[in-house]
């Protein structure tokens, strides 16, 4: 895509130095991404990993390790069946209650080019857009235990919203859960939380809080997410796939000037193209539920007739994505959008364009 004009453009290497330089260029970059740790940034001292595994409290002896097995072997997953889960005399362990200091200190908007003062933290406070539950468990493969949920992320905080239900004849207790490494260190942050034992034809809602200091290990698909859940009855294993804009944080804005030097200097074999076909939105409302779920529009021209906008966002992980929407009206009712997308790691991009299409349809 063509770089927003600008009559003060940053020159490479100028004062756009401090944000790109915590990404690296070397390697599989995904993959370096995710080595480092570039966790959200905390007011605190950021949460040492250790300490996450240390305090977590151990249900059938073993340890997390044991559990989860070797790097190499980890869960196994085939679409259709369940992940082999360090054998029968794996350990499964609570979730660790600690919480990560949540970064809720995040600007809502920067400066007065915010082309979003006016409604600056509306979108934002309602959080992003939130998916209605599916079945990931069904009660044929848990011995009666049903589970649904979907993912949520609201000023700053991503949950887990489950619903569990008991069709089984006994009555289910001692519930636990634990989620196997995954690409962005997605893990329950407090323990699940069911405050008495579930009834035959019972069901209970629950909202489990997530961060993301986990284990990292990439998976394939990326999103992939492979949990393992315990009652007094069994343990069982579901892979579910979580949608990628949980993760874009509330500081995800770029200033114009470093987004202009950042587009020019991420290479541009790593600009990947998307259509997003029959939108029925205007460049507006286009800007504005985008941002309701941390997708921040930089600025906006007219081109021949199109409007173009330009937006950044950041992942948990540090990674910035950086989008040119170009916006062309079909017919009266319906727009066609062509997302063009820069990131140093472009194997996220196809599910940033998933999370655009999702949140503009919806």
């Amino acid at each position: 895509g063509e770089s927003p004009e600008s009559p003060d453009t940053a020159p490479s290497g100028g004062p756009a130095g401090d944000q790109p330089s915590v990404i690296p260029t070397q390697g599989d970059l995904l993959g370096d991404l995710l080595n480092l740790d570039l966790g959200p940034p905390v007011s605190g001292p950021p949460m040492a990993t250790s300490a996450v595994q240390m305090g977590a409290v151990d249900l059938l002896g073993g340890g997390l390790d044991r559990l989860m097995g070797d790097e190499s072997e980890g869960l196994r997953s085939d679409v259709g069946g369940s992940p082999a889960m360090g054998g029968s005399g794996g350990s499964f362990t609570a979730a660790p209650s600690t919480t990560a200091p949540a970064n809720m200190g995040a600007p809502l908007g920067s400066g007065l080019g915010d082309l979003f003062d006016l409604t600056g933290g509306v979108g934002t406070l309602s959080g992003s857009y939130v998916a209605p539950k599916t079945v990931w468990l069904p009660a044929m493969k848990a011995k009666g235990l049903e589970i649904s949920g979907t993912f949520s992320r609201q000023v700053g905080s991503i949950s887990m919203d489950l619903v569990l239900t008991n069709k089984a004849l006994q009555v289910m207790s001692d519930f636990a859960i634990q989620f196997n490494r995954n690409s962005f260190g997605l893990a329950p942050a407090a323990p699940l939380q069911v405050h008495a034992p579930l009834a035959p034809n019972q069901s209970v809602e629950i909202s489990l809080p997530l961060n993301t200091v986990g284990s990292v290990m990439k998976m394939e698909p990326l999103n992939n997410l492979q949990v393992a859940v315990k009652n007094n009855i069994d343990v069982f294993y579901f892979s579910t796939l979580y949608p990628l804009h949980i993760l874009f944080v509330e500081d995800g804005k770029m200033e114009r000037q470093t987004f202009l030097a950042t587009w020019k200097d991420i290479p541009n074999e790593n600009e990947t193209q998307f259509q997003i076909k029959d939108c029925s939105l205007n460049a507006d409302a286009v800007s504005s539920k985008l941002q309701g779920s941390n997708i921040f529009t930089i600025a906006k021209r007219n081109v021949e007739g199109q409007d173009m906008l330009y937006q950044s966002l950041k992942l948990t992980n540090g990674i910035w994505v950086l989008a040119e929407l170009r916006i062309q009206p079909s017919n009266p009712s319906f727009t066609d959008l062509e997302l063009s997308l820069k990131c140093r790691a472009p194997e996220v991009s196809q599910y940033i364009y998933q999370a655009y299409e999702t949140i503009l349809k919806n």
